[in-house]
């Protein structure tokens, strides 16, 4: 999981370095600059989680729940605050998939083979 987000906003953060007209003409405010910023630093923390992760470090399964609950309200306080006028049909949908994520993550964490990886290997 960790992998795929860091390449989902390395690909956030070089679109947004490559569109940037583009994208001011369509989205003035917050801007690219605020696309560009937060997807170099969502790349970089899930770059940090994801090579905790690789290297079994002890604190990369708690980094790894902190930084989904963090990215998850990042996500849905993005869509109030900067996305008001869009219409919210799929609120519940997108509710749905930001809890299975956050429940898989716990999940996957919590069985005994992946609580093994990261205590064996320190």
């Amino acid at each position: 999981m960790a992998l795929i987000l860091v390449v989902f906003n390395t690909i956030r953060f070089m679109t947004a370095l490559f569109k940037w007209d583009l994208l001011l003409s369509l989205m003035p405010s917050p801007g690219p600059l605020y696309i560009t910023i937060s997807g170099a630093l969502w790349t970089l923390g899930w770059l940090g989680v994801y090579l905790g992760v690789f290297f079994a470090k002890r604190w990369s399964g708690a980094a790894f729940l902190v930084l989904a609950f963090l990215y998850a309200s990042y996500y849905w306080l993005d869509r109030l605050i900067f996305q008001p006028h869009i219409e919210r049909s799929n609120a519940l949908f997108s509710f749905s998939i930001s809890l299975l994520f956050f429940v898989s993550a716990i999940i996957i964490l919590a069985l005994p083979k992946s609580r093994e990886y990261f205590y064996e290997k320190v």
